[in-house]
Protein backbone atom coordinates (compact mmCIF):
# COMPACT_ATOMS: atom_id res chain seq x y z
CA UNK A 1 0.00 0.00 0.00
CA UNK A 2 1.24 3.56 -0.89
CA UNK A 3 0.62 6.93 0.79
CA UNK A 4 0.90 10.42 0.12
CA UNK A 5 2.35 13.18 2.36
CA UNK A 6 -0.61 15.01 1.58
CA UNK A 7 -1.83 12.00 3.82
CA UNK A 8 0.85 11.58 5.96
CA UNK A 9 1.36 15.35 7.00
CA UNK A 10 -1.98 16.68 8.23
CA UNK A 11 -3.31 17.01 11.69
CA UNK A 12 -6.11 14.48 11.23
CA UNK A 13 -7.04 14.64 15.43
CA UNK A 14 -7.61 18.66 14.76
CA UNK A 15 -9.97 18.24 12.13
CA UNK A 16 -13.43 17.01 12.00
CA UNK A 17 -16.11 15.41 9.83
CA UNK A 18 -19.68 14.30 9.76
CA UNK A 19 -19.92 11.84 12.72
CA UNK A 20 -16.59 13.34 15.45
CA UNK A 21 -12.97 14.16 14.68
CA UNK A 22 -11.48 12.56 11.66
CA UNK A 23 -8.99 10.13 13.18
CA UNK A 24 -10.20 7.78 11.05
CA UNK A 25 -10.03 9.60 8.01
CA UNK A 26 -6.02 9.11 6.80
CA UNK A 27 -6.89 4.94 7.23
CA UNK A 28 -9.27 5.10 4.86
CA UNK A 29 -7.37 7.45 3.08
CA UNK A 30 -4.61 5.03 2.69
CA UNK A 31 -7.35 2.50 1.65
CA UNK A 32 -8.28 3.92 -1.59
CA UNK A 33 -4.55 2.55 -2.68
CA UNK A 34 -5.09 -0.95 -1.31
CA UNK A 35 -4.93 -3.67 -3.62
CA UNK A 36 -7.99 -4.62 -1.92
CA UNK A 37 -11.02 -3.58 -3.94
CA UNK A 38 -13.40 -3.99 -0.12
CA UNK A 39 -10.66 -1.43 1.35
CA UNK A 40 -10.83 0.90 -1.30
CA UNK A 41 -15.30 1.05 -1.43
CA UNK A 42 -14.85 0.95 2.28
CA UNK A 43 -12.64 3.88 1.77
CA UNK A 44 -14.89 6.08 -0.81
CA UNK A 45 -17.84 5.12 1.24
CA UNK A 46 -16.18 7.27 4.34
CA UNK A 47 -15.18 10.45 1.67
CA UNK A 48 -19.20 10.40 0.68
CA UNK A 49 -20.55 9.23 3.74
CA UNK A 50 -18.62 11.50 6.49
CA UNK A 51 -16.05 13.61 4.56
CA UNK A 52 -18.79 15.03 2.43
CA UNK A 53 -22.09 13.06 4.21
CA UNK A 54 -24.97 14.80 1.85
CA UNK A 55 -23.01 17.33 0.26
CA UNK A 56 -22.02 19.49 3.45
CA UNK A 57 -18.59 20.74 3.80
CA UNK A 58 -16.82 19.87 7.03
CA UNK A 59 -13.16 20.99 8.02
CA UNK A 60 -12.02 17.54 7.33
CA UNK A 61 -13.08 17.93 3.72
CA UNK A 62 -10.28 20.61 2.55
CA UNK A 63 -7.42 18.52 3.35
CA UNK A 64 -9.16 15.32 2.47
CA UNK A 65 -9.65 17.12 -1.30
CA UNK A 66 -5.79 17.73 -1.38
CA UNK A 67 -4.81 14.32 -0.19
CA UNK A 68 -7.57 12.32 -2.90
CA UNK A 69 -5.96 14.72 -5.54
CA UNK A 70 -2.80 13.92 -4.37
CA UNK A 71 -3.95 9.67 -5.08
CA UNK A 72 -4.55 10.73 -8.29
CA UNK A 73 -1.31 9.23 -10.13
CA UNK A 74 -1.33 5.90 -8.22
CA UNK A 75 -0.53 3.04 -10.82
CA UNK A 76 -3.31 1.21 -8.66
CA UNK A 77 -6.16 3.14 -8.93
CA UNK A 78 -5.90 2.03 -12.68
CA UNK A 79 -7.19 -1.29 -11.28
CA UNK A 80 -11.13 -1.80 -12.09
CA UNK A 81 -13.03 -4.13 -9.52
CA UNK A 82 -14.65 -6.93 -10.48
CA UNK A 83 -17.95 -5.09 -12.02
CA UNK A 84 -15.10 -3.51 -14.39
CA UNK A 85 -15.73 -0.05 -12.77
CA UNK A 86 -12.44 2.64 -12.57
CA UNK A 87 -10.69 3.22 -9.35
CA UNK A 88 -9.43 6.58 -10.80
CA UNK A 89 -13.71 7.52 -12.35
CA UNK A 90 -14.91 7.03 -9.30
CA UNK A 91 -12.39 9.27 -7.29
CA UNK A 92 -12.71 12.06 -9.91
CA UNK A 93 -16.38 11.35 -8.98
CA UNK A 94 -15.82 12.50 -5.49
CA UNK A 95 -13.57 15.54 -6.44
CA UNK A 96 -16.45 16.71 -8.85
CA UNK A 97 -19.15 16.31 -5.86
CA UNK A 98 -16.88 18.56 -3.51
CA UNK A 99 -16.48 20.67 -6.74
CA UNK A 100 -20.29 20.90 -6.57
CA UNK A 101 -20.72 21.99 -3.03
CA UNK A 102 -18.19 24.48 -3.04
CA UNK A 103 -20.45 26.00 -5.25
CA UNK A 104 -22.94 26.41 -3.01
CA UNK A 105 -21.15 28.63 -0.79
CA UNK A 106 -21.05 32.61 -2.37
CA UNK A 107 -19.03 34.19 1.00
CA UNK A 108 -16.02 32.24 1.30
CA UNK A 109 -15.04 35.33 3.50
CA UNK A 110 -12.98 34.61 7.12
CA UNK A 111 -15.26 34.76 10.26
CA UNK A 112 -16.09 37.52 11.79
CA UNK A 113 -15.27 36.19 15.03
CA UNK A 114 -12.21 36.30 17.04
CA UNK A 115 -9.78 33.65 16.43
CA UNK A 116 -9.69 30.65 18.82
CA UNK A 117 -6.93 30.40 20.66
CA UNK A 118 -5.00 26.89 20.52
CA UNK A 119 -6.05 25.55 24.04
CA UNK A 120 -9.85 26.43 23.11
CA UNK A 121 -9.23 24.28 19.81
CA UNK A 122 -7.34 21.62 21.99
CA UNK A 123 -10.67 21.68 24.58
CA UNK A 124 -13.27 21.37 21.93
CA UNK A 125 -11.68 17.85 19.95
CA UNK A 126 -10.63 16.89 23.30
CA UNK A 127 -14.81 17.06 24.21
CA UNK A 128 -15.69 15.57 20.55
CA UNK A 129 -13.44 12.90 20.67
CA UNK A 130 -15.55 12.11 24.76
CA UNK A 131 -19.05 12.20 22.54
CA UNK A 132 -19.57 15.44 24.07
CA UNK A 133 -23.02 16.49 21.73
CA UNK A 134 -22.87 19.92 23.52
CA UNK A 135 -19.70 20.87 20.72
CA UNK A 136 -21.60 20.22 17.75
CA UNK A 137 -23.66 23.81 18.79
CA UNK A 138 -21.02 25.88 20.07
CA UNK A 139 -19.40 28.61 18.72
CA UNK A 140 -16.33 27.02 17.89
CA UNK A 141 -17.90 24.93 15.89
CA UNK A 142 -19.41 27.27 13.30
CA UNK A 143 -16.23 29.17 13.58
CA UNK A 144 -14.16 25.91 12.38
CA UNK A 145 -17.15 25.15 9.94
CA UNK A 146 -17.03 28.41 8.48
CA UNK A 147 -13.33 28.54 8.31
CA UNK A 148 -13.96 25.53 6.23
CA UNK A 149 -15.86 27.44 3.77
CA UNK A 150 -12.88 29.85 3.41
CA UNK A 151 -10.23 27.44 2.55
CA UNK A 152 -12.16 25.37 0.38
CA UNK A 153 -11.92 26.97 -3.32
CA UNK A 154 -7.81 27.00 -2.64
CA UNK A 155 -8.08 23.19 -2.18
CA UNK A 156 -9.88 23.12 -5.30
CA UNK A 157 -7.42 24.78 -7.10
CA UNK A 158 -4.45 22.88 -5.77
CA UNK A 159 -6.93 19.94 -7.11
CA UNK A 160 -7.60 21.77 -10.22
CA UNK A 161 -4.06 21.37 -11.19
CA UNK A 162 -3.82 17.56 -10.86
CA UNK A 163 -6.95 16.57 -12.57
CA UNK A 164 -6.19 18.05 -15.41
CA UNK A 165 -3.53 16.29 -16.23
CA UNK A 166 -6.30 13.67 -17.02
CA UNK A 167 -8.43 15.43 -19.51
CA UNK A 168 -6.69 13.68 -22.22
CA UNK A 169 -6.54 10.18 -20.39
CA UNK A 170 -6.65 7.20 -22.61
CA UNK A 171 -9.51 5.63 -20.62
CA UNK A 172 -12.47 7.14 -21.87
CA UNK A 173 -14.40 6.59 -18.37
CA UNK A 174 -11.57 8.72 -16.54
CA UNK A 175 -11.55 11.07 -19.43
CA UNK A 176 -15.01 12.26 -18.77
CA UNK A 177 -14.73 12.28 -14.82
CA UNK A 178 -11.94 14.42 -14.92
CA UNK A 179 -13.86 16.91 -17.46
CA UNK A 180 -16.91 17.08 -14.87
CA UNK A 181 -14.69 16.96 -12.35
CA UNK A 182 -12.73 19.72 -13.90
CA UNK A 183 -15.56 22.09 -14.87
CA UNK A 184 -16.76 21.88 -10.99
CA UNK A 185 -13.12 22.74 -9.75
CA UNK A 186 -12.58 25.52 -11.81
CA UNK A 187 -16.17 26.95 -11.55
CA UNK A 188 -14.74 28.61 -8.13
CA UNK A 189 -11.83 29.95 -9.02
CA UNK A 190 -11.23 33.84 -9.74
CA UNK A 191 -10.45 33.29 -13.26
CA UNK A 192 -13.09 31.05 -14.65
CA UNK A 193 -12.27 32.07 -18.08
CA UNK A 194 -8.45 31.04 -18.31
CA UNK A 195 -9.87 27.71 -17.14
CA UNK A 196 -12.09 27.18 -19.91
CA UNK A 197 -9.18 27.20 -22.22
CA UNK A 198 -8.52 23.75 -22.09
CA UNK A 199 -11.60 22.76 -22.59
CA UNK A 200 -12.19 24.67 -25.87
CA UNK A 201 -9.03 23.00 -26.82
CA UNK A 202 -10.27 18.91 -26.04
CA UNK A 203 -13.85 20.41 -27.98
CA UNK A 204 -11.55 20.37 -31.02
CA UNK A 205 -10.79 16.84 -31.14
CA UNK A 206 -13.90 15.13 -28.71
CA UNK A 207 -16.35 13.22 -31.20
CA UNK A 208 -18.16 11.06 -28.76
CA UNK A 209 -21.43 12.68 -27.54
CA UNK A 210 -21.02 12.14 -23.94
CA UNK A 211 -17.36 13.94 -24.23
CA UNK A 212 -18.59 16.66 -25.81
CA UNK A 213 -21.57 17.31 -24.09
CA UNK A 214 -19.69 17.52 -20.81
CA UNK A 215 -17.03 19.78 -22.53
CA UNK A 216 -19.80 22.40 -24.09
CA UNK A 217 -21.83 22.19 -20.42
CA UNK A 218 -18.59 22.94 -18.98
CA UNK A 219 -17.59 25.81 -21.59
CA UNK A 220 -20.83 27.42 -20.55
CA UNK A 221 -20.22 27.04 -17.11
CA UNK A 222 -17.14 28.89 -16.92
CA UNK A 223 -18.90 31.45 -18.60
CA UNK A 224 -17.56 30.90 -22.45
CA UNK A 225 -19.99 31.39 -25.15
CA UNK A 226 -21.64 28.47 -26.27
CA UNK A 227 -23.71 29.91 -29.42
CA UNK A 228 -21.89 28.04 -32.15
CA UNK A 229 -22.72 24.58 -30.87
CA UNK A 230 -26.89 25.84 -30.74
CA UNK A 231 -26.34 24.82 -34.57
CA UNK A 232 -24.66 21.42 -34.22
CA UNK A 233 -26.54 18.34 -36.05
CA UNK A 234 -26.57 16.79 -32.44
CA UNK A 235 -29.88 17.26 -30.54
CA UNK A 236 -28.64 16.81 -26.88
CA UNK A 237 -25.34 18.98 -28.00
CA UNK A 238 -27.63 22.02 -28.99
CA UNK A 239 -29.21 21.57 -25.80
CA UNK A 240 -26.29 21.81 -23.80
CA UNK A 241 -25.14 24.87 -25.54
CA UNK A 242 -28.15 26.47 -24.96
CA UNK A 243 -28.56 25.86 -21.15
CA UNK A 244 -25.70 29.10 -20.09
CA UNK A 245 -27.55 31.42 -22.70
CA UNK A 246 -30.43 32.11 -20.86
CA UNK A 247 -31.46 35.36 -22.66
CA UNK A 248 -31.15 34.14 -26.46
CA UNK A 249 -33.86 33.29 -28.12
CA UNK A 250 -32.28 30.80 -30.17
CA UNK A 251 -31.64 29.13 -27.69
CA UNK A 252 -34.93 29.26 -26.08
CA UNK A 253 -36.23 27.29 -29.22
CA UNK A 254 -33.68 24.57 -29.31
CA UNK A 255 -34.91 23.88 -25.48
CA UNK A 256 -38.52 24.15 -26.63
CA UNK A 257 -37.86 21.50 -29.89
CA UNK A 258 -35.32 19.00 -27.49
CA UNK A 259 -38.46 18.96 -24.54
CA UNK A 260 -41.26 17.57 -27.50
CA UNK A 261 -39.92 14.85 -26.29
CA UNK A 262 -38.49 14.56 -23.01
CA UNK A 263 -38.07 10.81 -22.49
CA UNK A 264 -36.31 10.59 -25.82
CA UNK A 265 -33.94 13.28 -23.77
CA UNK A 266 -33.54 11.09 -20.80
CA UNK A 267 -31.78 8.51 -23.13
CA UNK A 268 -29.04 10.78 -24.83
CA UNK A 269 -26.66 9.61 -22.50
CA UNK A 270 -24.78 6.40 -22.09
CA UNK A 271 -22.91 8.45 -19.34
CA UNK A 272 -24.90 11.06 -18.11
CA UNK A 273 -22.93 14.24 -17.35
CA UNK A 274 -22.80 15.06 -13.50
CA UNK A 275 -24.73 18.67 -14.51
CA UNK A 276 -28.06 16.64 -14.88
CA UNK A 277 -29.41 15.15 -11.92
CA UNK A 278 -31.78 11.77 -12.32
CA UNK A 279 -33.10 13.15 -15.86
CA UNK A 280 -31.47 15.19 -18.31
CA UNK A 281 -35.22 16.31 -19.25
CA UNK A 282 -35.58 17.74 -15.57
CA UNK A 283 -32.56 19.76 -16.27
CA UNK A 284 -34.44 21.09 -19.38
CA UNK A 285 -37.60 22.01 -17.43
CA UNK A 286 -36.02 23.83 -15.08
CA UNK A 287 -33.81 25.78 -17.30
CA UNK A 288 -36.64 26.69 -20.22
CA UNK A 289 -38.91 27.62 -16.92
CA UNK A 290 -36.30 30.01 -15.63
CA UNK A 291 -36.17 32.04 -18.93
CA UNK A 292 -37.93 35.49 -19.54
CA UNK A 293 -40.69 33.95 -22.10
CA UNK A 294 -44.42 34.19 -22.09
CA UNK A 295 -46.37 30.98 -20.91
CA UNK A 296 -47.35 30.50 -24.79
CA UNK A 297 -44.13 30.26 -25.99
CA UNK A 298 -42.83 27.77 -23.64
CA UNK A 299 -46.11 25.39 -23.69
CA UNK A 300 -45.18 23.95 -26.74
CA UNK A 301 -42.13 22.17 -24.67
CA UNK A 302 -45.07 22.52 -21.40
CA UNK A 303 -47.59 19.90 -23.06
CA UNK A 304 -45.34 16.93 -23.98
CA UNK A 305 -43.67 17.38 -20.36
CA UNK A 306 -46.83 17.11 -18.92
CA UNK A 307 -48.03 13.93 -21.10
CA UNK A 308 -45.85 12.14 -19.95
CA UNK A 309 -45.19 13.38 -16.35
CA UNK A 310 -45.29 11.06 -13.19
CA UNK A 311 -46.05 11.87 -9.62
CA UNK A 312 -44.73 11.87 -6.30
CA UNK A 313 -40.62 13.43 -6.75
CA UNK A 314 -42.07 14.79 -10.20
CA UNK A 315 -44.46 16.34 -9.08
CA UNK A 316 -41.66 18.96 -7.77
CA UNK A 317 -38.99 18.73 -10.51
CA UNK A 318 -41.50 19.41 -14.14
CA UNK A 319 -45.60 19.45 -13.53
CA UNK A 320 -44.86 21.52 -10.76
CA UNK A 321 -43.18 24.47 -11.60
CA UNK A 322 -45.08 24.30 -14.72
CA UNK A 323 -48.06 25.22 -12.97
CA UNK A 324 -46.69 27.59 -10.85
CA UNK A 325 -45.27 29.01 -14.57
CA UNK A 326 -48.70 28.94 -15.44
CA UNK A 327 -50.62 30.38 -12.70
CA UNK A 328 -48.31 33.13 -11.33
CA UNK A 329 -49.58 35.59 -8.79
CA UNK A 330 -51.17 33.20 -6.77
CA UNK A 331 -51.23 33.96 -2.76
CA UNK A 332 -50.69 30.42 -1.38
CA UNK A 333 -50.39 29.94 2.19
CA UNK A 334 -50.04 26.01 3.93
CA UNK A 335 -53.21 24.51 4.29
CA UNK A 336 -55.38 26.72 2.69
CA UNK A 337 -56.04 26.22 -0.62
CA UNK A 338 -56.75 29.39 -3.02
CA UNK A 339 -59.46 30.13 -5.04
CA UNK A 340 -59.50 28.11 -8.40
CA UNK A 341 -58.13 30.48 -11.37
CA UNK A 342 -60.44 32.47 -13.71
CA UNK A 343 -60.25 33.75 -17.50
CA UNK A 344 -57.84 31.65 -18.47
CA UNK A 345 -55.75 32.37 -21.69
CA UNK A 346 -55.66 29.38 -24.40
CA UNK A 347 -52.09 28.18 -23.37
CA UNK A 348 -53.53 28.04 -19.74
CA UNK A 349 -56.11 25.79 -20.77
CA UNK A 350 -53.99 23.66 -22.92
CA UNK A 351 -51.86 22.85 -19.96
CA UNK A 352 -55.17 21.98 -17.90
CA UNK A 353 -56.08 19.64 -20.01
CA UNK A 354 -52.72 17.38 -20.11
CA UNK A 355 -53.04 17.50 -16.54
CA UNK A 356 -56.33 16.10 -16.40
CA UNK A 357 -55.53 13.79 -19.26
CA UNK A 358 -52.92 12.12 -17.17
CA UNK A 359 -54.11 9.20 -15.39
CA UNK A 360 -49.77 9.43 -13.45
CA UNK A 361 -50.90 12.54 -11.87
CA UNK A 362 -54.26 11.56 -9.59
CA UNK A 363 -53.08 9.27 -7.06
CA UNK A 364 -55.64 10.33 -4.01
CA UNK A 365 -52.40 9.42 -1.73
CA UNK A 366 -49.96 11.26 -3.56
CA UNK A 367 -49.32 14.27 -1.57
CA UNK A 368 -46.85 16.08 -3.23
CA UNK A 369 -49.11 15.95 -6.72
CA UNK A 370 -52.19 17.76 -4.24
CA UNK A 371 -49.39 19.94 -2.93
CA UNK A 372 -48.66 21.27 -6.51
CA UNK A 373 -52.51 21.57 -7.87
CA UNK A 374 -53.02 23.11 -4.30
CA UNK A 375 -49.91 26.01 -4.54
CA UNK A 376 -52.32 27.01 -7.54
CA UNK A 377 -55.32 26.83 -6.47
CA UNK A 378 -56.48 24.05 -8.47
CA UNK A 379 -59.01 21.38 -7.20
CA UNK A 380 -58.29 18.40 -5.97
CA UNK A 381 -61.24 16.61 -8.56
CA UNK A 382 -60.04 15.60 -11.60
CA UNK A 383 -63.09 16.29 -13.02
CA UNK A 384 -63.02 19.77 -11.95
CA UNK A 385 -59.72 20.55 -13.26
CA UNK A 386 -61.29 19.57 -16.46
CA UNK A 387 -64.24 21.66 -16.31
CA UNK A 388 -61.33 24.58 -16.10
CA UNK A 389 -60.07 23.94 -19.10
CA UNK A 390 -63.27 23.70 -21.48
Amino acid sequence: MTTTPLVDEVDWARLFHAYGVASDTPGHLRCLVSADDAAFDAGLDHLYGAVLHQGTVYPATAPALRAVAGLLGDPVLRRRDGDGRSRLAALLGWIDAVGDSASWHEDTREPDAVEPTAEEIDAFYHAMAADDESVWGSELSEYLWARSITVLPAACGAALALVSTLLSDEDEAVRLAALDAYVRLAAVQPDRVTAAGPLAAAMDIASGRDERAVLVLGLGDLDADTARWLSDDDPAIRACAALPLTSSPAATAVLIEALHDPLAADEWFTRRPSRFGMRVHFGLVANLLARDAGLAEIVPACLPVLRVAQGKLWSDMTWGPILLRAFPGVEFRPGVRPDPPRDLDEAQKAVLRELAANDALWDDGDGNADLARMRVGLPHDRAAVADLAS
